[in-house]
């Protein structure tokens, strides 16, 4: 007895809904969609006013990597006109030989020329890897040499 007053007195199908049931769920339905919709009318204000920030950040984006494929060109064709590196040193550009005003004579007749033609050359030959960049070789004696005391030296200590 006590489990039929915890029971409503009208029995419902479990598949039924009565009418009062569906005009809840239907307003509910209603009132999420207009939420929704408000979401998006709201989003897309938002995005309104963000479009000068956006095509703003997309213009310095383009042009940083417009700076950056420049530069990459730049480079590359740098690498492709400097030589080679066809040994252990690199190859490095002779200075311009010029003398300085103290060391300029009065006259121009009695002006020498400044530089080597012969290391020109060769500082070409190297430019173009058809030989290789290197430091001058350092004289080395074949033998060593003798220390030997003379009798001259030897009798005045």
């Amino acid at each position: 007895e006590e489990e039929h007053q915890d029971c409503p007195k009208k029995r419902e199908q479990p598949g039924r809904k009565t009418e009062k049931q569906r005009r809840k769920e239907k307003e509910q339905r209603e009132k999420a969609m207009a939420r929704a919709r408000c979401r998006v009318a709201t989003q897309q204000q938002q995005g309104l006013f963000q479009l000068r920030s956006l095509r703003r950040a997309l213009l310095l984006r383009d042009s940083e990597l417009r700076r950056r494929k420049l530069l990459r060109e730049r480079r590359r064709r740098q690498r492709e006109s400097a030589p080679k590196r066809l040994g252990r040193l690199r190859y490095e550009e002779l200075g311009p030989e010029v003398q300085l005003s103290e060391e300029l004579p009065d006259s121009l007749r009695r002006l020498r020329p400044e530089g080597s033609v012969l290391r020109d050359r060769f500082k070409s030959l190297q430019r173009r890897n058809m030989i290789e960049p290197r430091e001058r070789a350092k004289f080395r004696r074949r033998y060593r040499v003798k220390l030997v005391e003379k009798r001259s030296f030897r009798e005045v200590t």
